[in-house]
């Protein structure tokens, strides 16, 4: 009975986490599209007759809109890992925040997120404005729209997955190959970032172009922030065992010194 009960806590919290993160999902890309859709009507339209108008476009607007909310909110939220991933690794949370439960987040950010750049891609597929083929939205440089831009955001994609994946192969790989392959994500970020500029229809818009600048001026602070903790913390592991070179090395000169004395005597 209590094998039984331990099993099922497994699933029944792996079932509550699939149902939040659907529904995060699904209230991410509704307020983003519908926040999406009010930066481009004309001022004087109210709310309502804004949420009207959304629900009655064609086919062709909503999967537009659809994947530019998606691929907006995938990249917040690969951001957002990304940066927890700075905190984490500078141990910013730790008088806060259980370690486990740092980690756990940030590996449920980059999933999270990935899921969102997901439905991105696959909505892609069904857009009857620019449509793509399945070929595309997988290798890059071949896309019809701005190839060379797009195959940025692709192989963005592609690094952040391995990144993610690596969280499930930590205790197959050392510490230092781990630690080289996150390094990736800051390539992979910035990636995302001139591939929201450069094919994003939002660009223009001043609080898109708001919100790249913001995330960028947060990862640079945070990165450097990041850095100089690690290279103090190299600093000091190196002075702690150059003290325990010296102090061994003390001890074999003075058990040395001893045994000579003793041998004199």
């Amino acid at each position: 009975m209590t094998t039984n009960t331990a099993l099922k806590k497994p699933f029944i919290q792996t079932a509550i986490n699939g149902i939040l993160t659907l529904g995060m999902i699904v209230v991410g890309i509704i307020t983003v599209t519908f926040g999406l859709y009010v930066l481009r009507t004309s001022p004087g339209t109210s709310l309502m007759e804004q949420a009207r108008a959304l629900l009655s476009l064609d086919s062709t607007q909503t999967w537009w809109y659809i994947t530019r909310a998606s691929g907006l909110m995938g990249y917040l939220l690969i951001w957002f890992s990304m940066i927890w991933g700075f905190a984490v690794g500078s141990k910013v949370f730790d008088p806060m925040l259980e370690r486990m439960f740092s980690y756990d987040f940030h590996e449920h950010l980059s999933w999270l997120g990935l899921a969102f750049v997901g439905l991105h891609v696959v909505v892609l597929l069904f857009d009857k404005f620019q449509p793509f083929t399945i070929w595309q939205v997988l290798f890059p440089f071949v896309a019809p729209y701005r190839p060379f831009w797009t195959g940025v955001g692709i192989m963005s994609f592609y690094m952040f997955l391995l990144v993610t994946a690596t969280f499930y192969l930590r205790a197959k790989l050392s510490k230092q190959t781990f630690r080289k392959v996150h390094y990736l994500s800051i390539p992979a970020y910035l990636g995302a970032t001139l591939h929201g500029l450069f094919t994003g229809t939002d660009s223009p818009l001043f609080a898109v172009d708001m919100v790249y600048l913001i995330t960028f001026l947060v990862t640079v602070f945070l990165f450097g922030y990041w850095a100089v903790t690690l290279y103090q913390r190299k600093v000091e592991e190196r002075e702690k065992a150059l003290a325990a070179a010296v102090k061994r090395h003390k001890e074999r000169y003075r058990g040395s010194h001893q045994r000579s004395i003793t041998r004199a005597r």
